[in-house]
């Protein structure tokens, strides 16, 4: 096996745990969970895995199906603040959103699999992305995965945190009688 079919099979074999993992971070989680958010300015759980399953969906199985069959169209681009304003479905189930990624994670890393080493290292710069390769595609697939798991796991530590936090103690009564 060359070097670069190796690396190929470590990091789809990571790209694949991770997307494990972030199954595993949402799974059986109330409904308050997955919406609570810090602040406004930041993302929900619910948002992280919505935002993921869509960059996938729209962007990244796209442009790896554009960079390995040269005759499919070149994806459009992508903005999160449009994907929020216009796309985002805060009612949709997170089983749906976990299925979505699971089914797009399993084609790409088919397509991974499959693919010679020529084509995964194979530079393109006839698209609008800038350029890059199939193996820039895979490590960025990873790392946004990676992202968005640190961001669901420090939400989940919050929510731990804030449900371990004693209620305020009221002596007396409050004033005005509630």
């Amino acid at each position: 096996m060359s070097e670069t079919s190796n690396y190929r099979a470590e990091l789809t074999s990571r790209l694949r745990l991770v997307t494990d993992d972030l199954a595993w971070a949402v799974r059986n989680l109330p409904r308050a969970d997955l919406a609570y958010k810090p602040s406004d300015a930041e993302w929900s759980i619910h948002e992280h895995m919505s935002h993921l399953r869509d960059m996938d969906k729209e962007v990244m199985l796209p442009l790896l199906r554009w960079a390995t069959v040269p005759e499919m169209l070149d994806p459009l681009d992508y903005n999160r603040r449009e994907w929020h304003a216009f796309r985002y479905d805060a009612e949709e189930s997170m089983q749906s959103l976990v299925n979505d990624i699971q089914r797009m994670r399993d084609e790409e890393l088919l397509i991974f699999r499959d693919m010679p080493d020529h084509v995964w290292s194979r530079w393109r710069t006839d698209t609008r992305w800038g350029p890059l390769t199939c193996q820039w595609l895979a490590e960025t697939l990873y790392r946004h995965a990676l992202d968005h798991l640190q961001g669901i796991m420090a939400l989940r530590q919050d929510i731990h945190l804030s449900a371990l936090q004693p209620r305020p103690m009221v002596v007396g009564g409050y004033i005005g009688g509630r």
